[in-house]
């Protein structure tokens, strides 16, 4: 399927996130939908009153009474900049107030109806309802029930009432069908971004460098890592990614500034990085780590294996979910202690360079581009 689909409206794609940096899921299939001629309208994550400090008021202002015009960022996408009062994931006023917000958006956008809206948290689903003639998708990567127990009972509402609204609902993983269990799901998959599958497959540098590539959180077991250095004394680690601890903003957490403070030269924070320079930070690591906690009992895929396995590096992973061996590429090294990390980093050192090559292989079976046909026919219906 290409150009326009059945409902001659535009697709929307109401994100968790901003466009820029555009790193995740929905950024990798917004740019494919645009590609394949769709028209595609990218609303980001809201703003809220945070944004004030940095003196940015007459643009929140602007987002807040919906004044904010859509910009085009590529052929045939645009990004649509919003802001609220208080993030709707915080409580049953906030997630009211949001959704009023985000309804008037999705009108703005789609004033005669025809629209594929596709919401990609569960609180953004109130808002999906109170639209008119829309065929209405949930892209589900996570469970958010499980990442957010104190508001558990509300999420697994909002699960159950897109399962019974949605047109249709698509998973990344296997495992969060059971979030949906009373109707049928579509798994998509995530996917190795094209642009890190450029340039050829390099020598490890041989110079005790471990990388960590991806957002940063509480789920980064700064702890843990600290521990393992400390077994290792003769490496060092590279962070690339962008800060998500609560209530920081982008900011480092106090974990991760812990980390940075204690250990000096041998750890390095450089923000985000994207396409071939990303790659290129990846291909200064003789191990790519992925130090996680099970913060959350999270169920979904992980961008970060496939981003990994792009570059063919050896990976060394906790066990952050349960079945965590079969999500990424082939020879991954999995560790629960920081004394079972650091015999894993010290193998995974030694390990020959045809693992390099098959993880690479599978890097280029599993691209979001070998996703889009599956996604797109979920999206529209077939």
């Amino acid at each position: 399927m290409s150009g326009e689909h059945a409902g001659g409206g535009p697709l929307i794609i109401c994100s968790k996130s901003a466009w820029q940096p555009p790193i995740r899921r929905e950024h990798a299939l917004a740019r494919l939908a645009a590609a394949g001629g769709h028209r595609v309208v990218f609303i980001e994550a809201p703003a809220d009153v945070r944004a004030l400090r940095a003196g940015g008021r007459a643009a929140w202002l602007t987002r807040l009474t919906g004044r904010a015009p859509v910009v085009e960022v590529l052929p045939g996408l645009g990004v649509l900049p919003r802001a609220t009062i208080v993030p709707g994931h915080h409580g049953s006023f906030a997630q009211a107030a949001d959704a009023a917000l985000l309804a008037r958006a999705l009108r703005a956008c789609a004033p005669d109806g025809g629209a594929t809206v596709v919401a990609t948290t569960p609180w953004q689903w109130p808002a999906l309802a109170r639209v008119r003639n829309v065929r209405r998708v949930f892209d589900c990567a996570d469970d958010w029930s499980r990442l957010m127990p104190s508001r558990g009972a509300a999420l697994r509402a909002l699960h159950e009432r897109i399962s019974d609204q949605a047109d249709a609902v698509i998973v990344d993983a296997d495992a969060l069908r059971a979030t949906f269990p009373r109707r049928a799901v579509s798994v998509v998959s995530a996917g190795s971004g094209s642009d890190l599958l450029i340039d050829p497959l390099s020598a490890p540098p041989g110079k005790s460098t471990l990388v960590h590539a991806g957002t940063l959180s509480e789920r980064f077991d700064a702890p843990l890592v600290a521990a393992v250095l400390e077994r290792l004394p003769d490496f060092r680690l590279e962070l690339y990614g962008q800060c998500r601890y609560r209530g920081q903003g982008e900011r480092p957490g106090a974990e991760l500034e812990g980390l940075l403070h204690s250990l000096g030269e041998r750890v390095h924070w450089h923000g985000v990085l994207q396409g071939r320079e990303f790659a290129a930070a990846m291909d200064a690591a003789d191990v790519l780590v992925v130090p996680h906690r099970r913060e959350g009992a999270v169920t979904g895929a992980s961008m970060k294996f496939y981003d990994y396995a792009a570059r063919g590096r050896p990976v060394v992973s906790t066990r952050w979910t349960d079945g965590v061996e079969d999500l990424g590429a082939p020879h991954l090294y999995l560790a629960d202690t920081a004394e079972e990390f650091a015999a894993a980093v010290l193998e995974a050192v030694a390990e020959p360079f045809d693992y390099e090559l098959e993880r690479r292989a599978w890097a280029e079976r599993n691209t979001w581009e070998a996703r889009w046909d599956s996604w797109e026919e979920a999206i529209f219906g077939p």
